[in-house]
């Protein structure tokens, strides 16, 4: 296994059809605001498209992600290609780079 899971990212009826934000979900075992990013995603997937792709933070690219972009702790965000934000992630940032990001 390379430590990479996709997640679902349907799109619901009503969200946007604009390109599908990339995002990386850098996560680990046990790491409480790892479930919370996963919300926060969950949520604001619900109306922008997402393609969200999951990885632990034990695995090789997880590794290397950290050694990157050399954060204290998890979970790391990515979007497209660019670190985003780690630890507590805002839903309110994260709506506001995706609609800056459709403009």
């Amino acid at each position: 296994m390379n430590g990479r899971r996709k997640v679902d990212a349907t799109v619901p009826a009503g969200a946007s059809t604009a390109s599908a934000a990339e995002v990386v979900l850098y996560t680990s075992p046990g790491c409480h605001y790892c479930g919370d990013a996963r919300e926060v995603l969950a949520r604001v997937g619900s109306e922008v498209r997402l393609q969200v792709t999951e990885v632990d933070l034990d695995s090789v690219p997880g590794q290397a992600a950290l050694a990157r972009w050399r954060v204290p702790f998890p979970p790391i965000l990515i979007l497209d290609g660019t670190l985003f934000g780690y630890g507590r992630i805002s839903e309110r940032k994260l709506r506001a780079a995706l609609a800056a990001r459709a403009v």
